[in-house]
């Protein structure tokens, strides 16, 4: 039982980072959460009620939108829009995982 243990934490967070998020894992998402997955916004903004954190590669932008969720009291994201080369649901995917492997 001792090698499940130190083994669990090393595979777990690999094994957890392998996939990347799908578009529709937006919805929900928590700052510390968004962070954990995308990394640092390069730009971040208030347009009361929201809070809009921005992240760009090249060629795509994905501004996600966080209000305040009166039931946990978090920041969460209730909307998203993907700027640039992303005109359809897979080019949406393709950024968002350039995104997190950016991120990783």
């Amino acid at each position: 039982m001792a090698m499940i243990g130190p083994e669990a934490p090393a595979g777990g967070p690999a094994a957890a980072a392998a996939p990347s998020p799908q578009v529709q894992d937006l919805f929900g998402l928590d700052q510390p959460t968004a962070t954990r997955l995308l990394g640092a916004a390069v730009e971040r903004s208030e347009e009361p009620p929201a809070t809009i954190w921005r992240y760009k590669t090249a060629n795509c932008e994905l501004d996600l939108f966080f209000y305040l969720d009166m039931r946990s009291g978090r920041m969460r994201t209730l909307h998203y829009a993907f700027r640039g080369d992303t005109a359809d649901a897979a080019r949406q995917q393709n950024c968002l995982r350039d995104l997190a492997a950016r991120h990783s």
